[in-house]
């Protein structure tokens, strides 16, 4: 069971206390600062200890919006507490929630809070104000990467065209982020009517070979349009779609976007440097070393990606890129339902729309709406019958909702359309290979899993399942074993993969060996029945026999698929013909190892 709930959860994917990425000070409200909207009547009668306790618990769940107006009416019963302010705060930007901007009003100084000001500010066309606001964040390593746009921007608002222009001068000589900033440049001179200066802009991000990021390419495209360089353009359009895969299903809007600028307005240049450094961000978290503490710094660099997609949003609603990456980093988080209702907010002419909908039809999978899923997919295979990556989308959620015969059929699709495999297609085959087995052709499902590891030679789940298989069905065990050591050594934290290592041992007669394995795993998963039945046979063939009643009682307790449940109840059945009382209650057996 738990085997395959991980194959499915890898197919489908493409929170503890939340980690604070920023430090606040505590200040307290100033009488001059603007009222902070909350309930009319208190959420929940056990006052502040019971407000408390909601939002705590649903911060942990993942639940912002709820975390936001439940520390907000902590907050409210008891405004001398800094700590209530800070969390308010906290979760009211990351729900995208309007009450946000209120209380960063009673943050002054703070980096967050400050831009979040400026962004109200912006919103309001009081330009001055904003610039004051961005002025006055915090310096620091990652706002000095789009604090020149902010300002440049702003002033642009203002009316000062040319003094934004010679904000950003500077910037566009830089190595690596050139380019970025003279596509923002370029949108500046080419807002204020300064076609000649935009012009030379975008000259100089051309040559700094855009064609890797959305926005630039659009930008770019758009002008070379203008220029009467159409097909220029889409080589960029095509080099967009070989260094980001999935963009390719969304060419065909990418194209049609061309005839407008992505960015006329300072919302949408600002929006768009917001969701440049999240993603920024994203790549730099990717090069972190493994050390002690690490998925807690993951999660606070996350939600701090997540605010800033939320600044992004606020001033730019129909930014489909930022709400593809925000509903990715919600669902990462554990906040699938909220990540459904972000991506289903985006606007249907987006440029993206192929991808959103893509996107939508996962999380409608992971929310239990299956069905969807499967008539937005069918509908966009119908559409772009060519498409390889959609037609393997189609087969993961035909494979989570264990419609096997149609997921080979999709799968197959996939590969027909694909071509000649290669590297990160291990991941079509192995997806049919699970659809192949789980409907009894196993033959050619082990075809599938030997020329994905072909591919992929250190894939830890591939070595897993085909080690896994052939040890249950007593085919090869010294071939398992060794695919199985490998998966340890690649994965070793992975209980899946300990359990089956454990199991193969068992089945090979050391059972001393495997009896360790399988008691670390069924620590690390006790909710699964495989690992519970592993553990009970690796006990009775140990001699302690009380022991494996009670751990195959545990196993039978538990939602088992058909095949372990019947091996279940076959063990329990042995066990009472021995003469051993296998009657439930006998509680459950001491662990400990030997």
């Amino acid at each position: 069971m738990q085997r395959f709930r991980l194959v499915c959860t890898a197919m489908l994917a493409t929170v503890m206390p939340l980690a604070v990425p920023f430090s606040f000070c505590g200040a307290r409200a100033a009488a001059s600062v603007a009222p902070v909207p909350f309930p009319s009547t208190p959420l929940w009668p056990d006052g502040l200890s019971g407000a408390f306790l909601v939002g705590t618990v649903a911060a942990m769940e993942g639940d912002d919006a709820v975390a936001g107006v439940a520390f907000r009416q902590a907050y409210r019963l008891d405004p001398a507490r800094p700590v209530l302010l800070q969390q308010a705060f906290l979760y009211s930007a990351l729900a995208g929630d309007s009450a946000a901007a209120g209380l960063a009003a009673r943050l002054p100084g703070q980096l967050m809070a400050e831009l979040v000001m400026g962004d109200d500010a912006l919103l309001a066309g009081r330009w001055a104000d904003a610039q004051a606001h961005y002025d006055r964040a915090p310096r620091n390593a990652m706002l000095a990467v789009i604090r020149p746009i902010l300002q440049a921007w702003t002033l642009l608002g203002s009316g000062d065209a040319g003094r934004a222009l010679s904000v950003l001068d500077p910037w566009t000589a830089d190595r690596s982020l050139g380019g970025y900033y003279a596509v923002h440049a370029a949108l500046i001179a080419d807002a204020a009517g300064l076609h000649v200066r935009a012009d030379a802009y975008f000259r100089a991000a051309l040559a700094a070979s855009p064609g890797h990021d959305l926005f630039s390419t659009r930008a770019v495209g758009h002008w070379l349009v203008g220029q009467g360089r159409r097909a220029q353009a889409l080589q960029l359009v095509d080099r967009l779609a070989v260094s980001i895969p999935a963009l390719s299903l969304a060419k065909d809007g990418i194209v049609a976007s061309l005839a407008r600028t992505p960015a006329a307005t300072p919302r949408q240049g600002i929006a768009q440097a917001y969701a440049f450094l999240s993603a920024l961000i994203g790549q730099e978290a990717e090069r972190l070393p493994d050390p002690p503490g690490q998925d807690a710094r993951v999660a606070g660099l996350r939600d701090l990606r997540m605010l800033l997609l939320r600044f992004a949003l606020t001033l730019d609603p129909a930014f489909g890129q930022a709400r593809l990456m925000l509903s990715a980093l919600q669902y990462d988080a554990g906040q699938a339902a909220a990540a459904r209702d972000t991506i289903a907010q985006a606007a249907s002419s987006d440029p993206l729309g192929t991808v959103i909908r893509v996107q939508q039809a996962r999380l409608d999978a992971a929310t239990g709406r299956a069905d969807d899923a499967a008539r937005i997919l069918h509908d966009l295979v119908r559409a772009q019958p060519g498409q390889s990556q959609l037609w393997q989308v189609l087969g993961d959620v035909q494979s989570a909702r264990q419609d096997w015969p149609g997921a080979i059929e999709s799968y197959s699709r996939a590969v027909a359309a694909r071509g000649r495999l290669s590297g990160d297609d291990w991941t079509l085959l192995f997806g049919r290979a699970v659809a192949l087995d789980r409907a009894d052709r196993w033959p050619q499902a082990q075809a599938d899993l030997q020329h994905a590891l072909d591919l992929a030679p250190n894939e830890a789940i591939l070595l897993n399942y085909l080690g896994y298989s052939l040890a249950e069905r007593g085919s090869n065990l010294p071939r398992a074993e060794t695919m199985l050591r490998r998966a340890v050594a690649i994965d070793p934290q992975d209980a899946a993969i300990r359990d089956s290592l454990g199991w193969v041992l068992v089945c090979r007669g050391r059972v001393a060996e495997g009896l360790g394995l399988l008691e670390r795993a069924a620590e690390q998963t006790p909710e699964d029945p495989a690992v519970n039945y592993h553990l009970g046979v690796a006990y009775w063939k140990s001699g302690r026999k009380l022991e494996a009643v009670n751990q195959w009682h545990v196993a039978q307790l538990l939602p088992a698929e058909p095949s372990d449940a019947r091996k279940i109840r076959a063990a329990l059945a042995d066990a009472a013909r021995e003469g051993h009382d296998v009657s439930a209650g006998q509680g459950r057996a001491d662990r400990k190892k030997d």
